[in-house]
């Protein structure tokens, strides 16, 4: 998505629920424990307000107080949550999250008694047509996300939270459409499991509660409360951490805060590793010795010789001659003198012409090269030692080494031109035959041809193998069959349901059937039942079998 068409619609509602989701994954775990911290107890406050309330003989008595104490405890939660969004944006501008001091914190505890009550009325009357619910419980999620205490005024808090709760109507419909089908199978899987824990309690450690004798009577009022309340500790996290995002988002398009905490790791890596530079010349550049010994006095500087002005000149003209400078020169127009050739002939010859100059350049590089290595500037002599000797030497080993590579590449180029005239060899294929294994009860017919499983019983026939010869005859016709489409092969089938098949398809060959119900019943009588094979009900067996092929 384009950066403008994302300022006008904002980040898709699937892309910032899955970012919320990871953010929450990655916060540690005392953010999340600040979270807990506050709304578990508000929790078990109002299930405690809600079944002393619908039970209790005396609940009038003691409406006022526990009113008041759940009052309390809504705003604690509050408290404690707007405490967890400014972690939650600490984390995703980078920043480390501020100090609470007694005075910020009283600044966001009084803007959240004064705004956040009237939640409780308004949005549940959104819920009808009168006010549109998603941008009333968005300003309400915004006055928890923006209330960090840095700007006193709970106008200005107003005023914040109800711009970004018109921000991007889309993106907050299909956030909040995705998180309500998301809560709802979380209060279905709340829902089934509780449901089911008195069961399993008494099947796991044998302990009966009058929910075991009767399970409906946990369906009641307070048994839906807390698994609302249960769903309200799972989804609403990712749901401040998604309205965090939305003012984050929002804010950045005036601020560009966004792309400040995009940058962050970039610079933060640069400043350490500019730091670690710094130190690292403070350390090899300023010694303990030196820094102990007074610095000598710097000596006079020596007159220079001055630089005639012809040689000045030349180098001059020698620096704005270089190839990187001449673009800034003005255009050379080159006058070509008449000829007869044609524009063929002359590409040709500015072609041979810039060949001829690569080439004369190349050999020019090479006697360069070859000069520095073999003909090394005399040494100047001295007295303790000429230098001529490790000069030879070094002239000894270079001749050597290119000897050998000289050898190597002739040796290299004789192989190439010798593998060339030689005839390649043919190298015998022979097929690849997989013999498989007849005693398995998972083979099927279908994994030889019927002139395989022939050739296969033929050979265990020979070997003496007579039982597994019978089985392969056997596979073998069940090969043949399928060849004439009067059976299919399938792993599942048995014996019974091939003959049944073999009788629907096969009617108009009788003897086909009898000669396969004769060789069936020698088949399960010796390969699943306890008679002994012998050669002549073998032989017999194979000639039912050519008697089946003939058939057709």
């Amino acid at each position: 998505m384009k950066r403008a068409q994302q300022q006008r619609q904002g980040r898709g509602g699937f892309d910032l629920v899955e970012q919320a989701t990871h953010l929450l994954r990655a916060a540690p775990a005392a953010t999340l424990a600040v979270y807990y911290l506050g709304a578990i107890p508000f929790v078990l406050g109002l299930l405690y307000f809600w079944a002393d309330m619908s039970r209790s003989p005396f609940a009038y008595q003691h409406l006022t107080g526990s009113a008041l104490g759940l009052a309390a405890l809504f705003f604690w939660m509050k408290f404690w949550q707007v405490i967890f969004a400014r972690h939650i944006r600490a984390q995703i501008t980078r920043e480390p999250p501020p100090r609470w001091t007694i005075r910020r914190c009283g600044r966001i505890l009084l803007t959240q008694i004064l705004v956040q009550p009237t939640g409780l009325f308004l949005i549940p009357l959104s819920l009808l047509p009168v006010l549109p619910f998603a941008w009333v419980y968005s300003f309400y999620q915004n006055a928890t996300v923006l209330a960090d205490g840095e700007f006193p005024g709970t106008a200005k808090l107003v005023t914040r939270s109800g711009k970004q709760a018109l921000l991007w109507p889309g993106q907050n419909h299909l956030t909040l459409a995705i998180m309500l089908g998301f809560g709802f199978y979380v209060f279905l899987n709340w829902t089934v499991v509780c449901f089911m824990l008195p069961q399993l309690i008494k099947m796991l450690l044998g302990i009966g509660s009058v929910f075991t004798k009767s399970p409906t009577s946990i369906l009641n009022t307070t048994f839906f409360t807390g698994m609302l309340a249960l769903t309200y500790l799972c989804v609403d996290p990712i749901l401040k951490v998604i309205y965090s995002l939305r003012c984050f988002y929002g804010e950045s398009l005036q601020s560009g805060e966004d792309l400040k905490a995009e940058l962050k790791p970039f610079v933060t890596a640069s400043r350490q590793t500019a730091m670690a530079l710094l130190m690292a010349l403070a350390f090899f550049c300023v010694s303990p010795a030196t820094a102990a010994r007074p610095a000598p006095p710097a000596p006079s500087p020596a007159p220079t010789p001055g630089v005639s002005t012809s040689e000045l000149d030349r180098a001059i003209n020698q620096t704005i001659h270089k190839s990187k400078y001449t673009w800034r020169m003005p255009r050379e127009k080159i006058v070509e003198p008449d000829s007869d050739e044609g524009i063929f002939a002359r590409f040709f010859d500015r072609v041979g012409e810039l060949l001829r100059r690569w080439t004369q350049a190349v050999l020019d590089w090479w006697s360069q090269l070859l000069n520095k290595l073999f003909h090394p500037k005399p040494a100047t002599f001295t007295p303790a030692a000429s230098g001529y000797g490790w000069i030879m030497s070094l002239e000894i080993m270079l001749y050597g080494l290119l000897a050998v590579v000289v050898a190597a590449l002739a040796v290299f180029l004789y192989r190439i031109w010798r593998d060339r005239r030689r005839p390649p060899t043919p190298v015998p294929s022979e097929a690849f035959r997989h013999t498989p294994d007849l005693a398995d009860e998972n083979l099927g017919a279908d994994q030889l041809p019927e002139d395989g499983w022939l050739n296969l019983a033929r050979n265990l026939l020979a070997q003496g193998e007579l039982r597994l010869a019978l089985r392969a005859f056997y596979l073998a016709s069940l090969s043949h069959l399928a060849a004439r489409n009067l059976i299919s092969l399938a792993r599942f089938k048995s014996n019974l349901e091939y003959e049944r098949e073999l009788r629907r398809r096969g009617h108009a060959f009788p003897d086909l059937l009898s000669v396969f119900d004769d060789n069936l019943l020698v088949f399960e009588a010796i390969w699943y039942g306890m008679h002994e094979a012998n050669p002549e009900l073998v032989t017999r067996f194979a000639a039912n079998v050519e008697r089946m092929k003939a058939s057709g």
